[in-house]
Order: C-alpha cells, then sequence, then structure tokens
C-alpha cells in the first residue's frame, strides 16, 4: 500500500535524537504547517536506556524528566581518588520510559505530527522528494531524518579506529545502607583492568538503591555473563552481599570518528548514534544530542540542504587522536584518564569534554598524557591521512 500524502519531515526512530529534535521543533514555534510523521518499530518501549548528563543545577533541560540529580562526582583509580562539587552544575539521570512517554504526550497536542508504528525497510532519492519504504506502507517526504545505525559501515572500515562503549547495569536494592546519595560515581577504575579499559559507574538513587554499571571502553563485547560477573566483584568488594536486582540494562554505543556525515545529502540526515552525534572519546551522547537538535532546528528553519549541516571541528580531531591511542594501548585507559583527573581541574575538564574549552586549556589537558605516546600517534595518523 502506498500512502499518497507527502509530508515535509520523516523520521525514522523514536528515540533520543528524534525526540530531542522533535521537542526542539515544538518549542521552537516554527514548524506548526510542517507535516511530521515519525516511523517507530517499537510499540512498547520501556526503561532501556538510562542517560546521565552535566548541566547548570538551575538549567530546565528535561527538568519533568530528570529522575536523580547529584552535585558531587567522584573518580577512582588505583593510584588517584577524586571527590568534588560540581557547583554550579550537577550530575543529571535520565530514565528513557519517563522521556519517551513525555514527548510522545506532547505530541498528541500537534495534530501535524504523527508517530505510526511500523518497520523501517529502506530508502532512495528523488530530485525533490524521498521514497520511504516500511513493512507496511511506503511514503514520501521532502526530508528524512534517519538514526538507524549501520553497525556495518564503521565496522568494515579500517580508516578510522572503532571503540565501543559497552556495559551491562543492575538497579539493586540492598538490605543496609551502602550508598552516599550525593555522589554519582563518574568511573572507577580500581577493578581489575583484564587488559581493557574498564571501569564500574555508580549512581545511587538513595542510601539503598542504585545503579551499578560494568562498563568497557573496547573493541570486541564480553559474554553477557562476563559483565555480571564484573559487577558482583565490585560489590563483594565493597561488602555489598545482600541485595535484590530490580532492573537489568544493557547496551552498546559506538566509539568512533568514521565520517558519518559524508552519507548526509541534500534530503537525507542521520541522526543521532547513526549520525556520529555520540562524543567519539568518551560515548556520550545525551547532551551531545541536545546540542545537535537545537543547532539541526535552528538550522532547519533558514537553510533547505542537510548536506551542509555537519562539519568537523578542532575537538574532532581531538577524539580521533585519543582514539588512536586508546585503541592501539587499550589497557592504557585507567592510566590516561587517571593523569586527565589528576591534573586539570574538573571544570576545565568538563569544559573539553563539553567542547567549550579555549586552545590554552586544551593543550594543558593535552600535556597531562603520555607525550611520546601521542606524539607517534599523532604522526601516524598525520601519514595515514596524507595517503
Amino acid at each position: 500500500m502506498k500512502n499518497s500524502k507527502i509530508y515535509d519531515f520523516i523520521f525514522i526512530g523514536a528515540g533520543a535524537s528524534t525526540l530531542q529534535i522533535i521537542n526542539n521543533v515544538i518549542l521552537s514555534n516554527s514548524f506548526k504547517n510542517f507535516s511530521i510523521l515519525i516511523i517507530e518499530n517499537d510499540k512498547n518501549k520501556v526503561n532501556d536506556r538510562t542517560w546521565s548528563f552535566w548541566g547548570n543545577t538551575d538549567d530546565n533541560f528535561c527538568k519533568s524528566f530528570i529522575a536523580k540529580e547529584w552535585n558531587k562526582i567522584c573518580f577512582k583509580s588505583k593510584d588517584f581518588h577524586l571527590e568534588e562539587s560540581l557547583h554550579p552544575l550537577s550530575y543529571k539521570m535520565i530514565r528513557s520510559a519517563p522521556f519517551y512517554d513525555g514527548v510522545k504526550k506532547l505530541i498528541k497536542n500537534y495534530p501535524n505530527i504523527k508517530i505510526k508504528f511500523d518497520s523501517f525497510v529502506s530508502y532512495f532519492e528523488e530530485k525533490n522528494y524521498v521514497n520511504i519504504e516500511t513493512v507496511k506502507n511506503k511514503y514520501k517526504s521532502k526530508f528524512l531524518f534517519n538514526s538507524v545505525i549501520d553497525w556495518n559501515l564503521i565496522l568494515n572500515q579500517t580508516k578510522y579506529p572503532v571503540l565501543q562503549q559497552h556495559f551491562v547495569g543492575w538497579f539493586i536494592k540492598t538490605d543496609k545502607e551502602h550508598f552516599n546519595s550525593e555522589i554519582a560515581t563518574f568511573m572507577d577504575f580500581d577493578i581489575n583492568q583484564n587488559k581493557k579499559t574498564s571501569f564500574i559507574y555508580l549512581l545511587p538513587l538513595n542510601k539503598k538503591e542504585a545503579l551499578v554499571e560494568y562498563t568497557l571502553f573496547s573493541k570486541e563485547r564480553l559474554k553477557f555473563a562476563e559483565y555480571e560477573r564484573g559487577i558482583r566483584t565490585y560489590l563483594n568488594k565493597n561488602n555489598i552481599r545482600n541485595y535484590s536486582i530490580n532492573e537489568i540494562e544493557n547496551g552498546n554505543i559506538p566509539m568512533t570518528c568514521y565520517p558519518f556525515h559524508k552519507h548526509n545529502s541534500k534530503r537525507v540526515l542521520f541522526i543521532g548514534s547513526a549520525g556520529g552525534w555520540t562524543k567519539a572519546s568518551t560515548g556520550f551522547t545525551f547532551s551531545s544530542i541536545r546540542k545537535k537538535s537545537e543547532k539541526l532546528v535552528n538550522y532547519l528553519k533558514k537553510n533547505d540542504d542537510l548536506s551542509k549541516f555537519e562539519s568537523k571541528n578542532r575537538f574532532w580531531w581531538y577524539d580521533l587522536l585519543f582514539l588512536d591511542v586508546l585503541s592501539k594501548y587499550n589497557h592504557k585507559g585507567s592510566e590516561l584518564f587517571t593523569k586527565m583527573f589528576s591534573k586539570n581541574k574538573l571544570e576545565i575538564i568538563l569544559k573539553f569534554l563539553d567542547e567549550e574549552t579555549s586552545y590554552c586549556e586544551e593543550i594543558k589537558i593535552f600535556l597531562s598524557f603520555p607525550r611520546l605516546l601521542f606524539v607517534k600517534q599523532l604522526i601516524k595518523r598525520l601519514i595515514r591521512s596524507i595517503h
């Protein structure tokens, strides 16, 4: 069956990137006459993600969806321990189900925006339209925004390093008060590294409940039981033995500087992880999507060529160099992050990860790392770029 209506915008997938863009479209008040369709294959999305990000304490971004926020964060390794206030920032957590449901409920107030539950199959472009095929239907749109990532695209190339931020997390409840609910543990490298970059991510909801994630930055995923063994080992080490597991989540986020934007065209834009919107050196996605979404909505008010939306900046090169090093020397991840956190002010590190630092601040960050190691990789990268 073919749908005769021509939409202005079609979005594939109703995840974080699509819904943040839609939220900004609504807030902008500039697209009331645009027909917008979201195609999503999962009608019953649950809490399949937990997103965390730092921001000003008085920032109203997604305020109604924030499940918990912390004023302090902690960084640990075998050789270093940092516990510091984030003021005037806080570290915030959003569960995906309330976010999905909240934005979808908002969409119901706008008759020009529709959601259809169907499975995306393919698309092809004509001069003035994009043709989209799903399992149930066919559609035409002036512009397509695609959040479906093609893993083969990045795994079947060798020019750009590809790591994965992969993890399993348990939401647990303990019989005793084990957690400091005022502090979020950003990274705890004080665990067996197993020749990889691995750490524990701990977000206490209260004194008895917390999200505990065993996370790795590496090329290959583990068997599910190995992640759970990592969590158990950490809990036992901290004398947490009597607990119940209320929820389990797992994820796999690409960490790569592969130039996804090269696949954009005048009428097609890849968004979210499929568009390279993940911060390549850390795997942080939600706050990066926020910036891209706001920028995109402003761009759409004045421009109609999606191929010109994305461009490289110097932080792309920084991420590429860091991934070159971490890919070749994955066992050094704990050392590299420890040097960065121990030799720089926390506020500068967060600014750097937000891509808001000055050149002087960035030089100081890079001087924290083993210079010979990074210079060697820089030379290799420059040679590869020439050839």
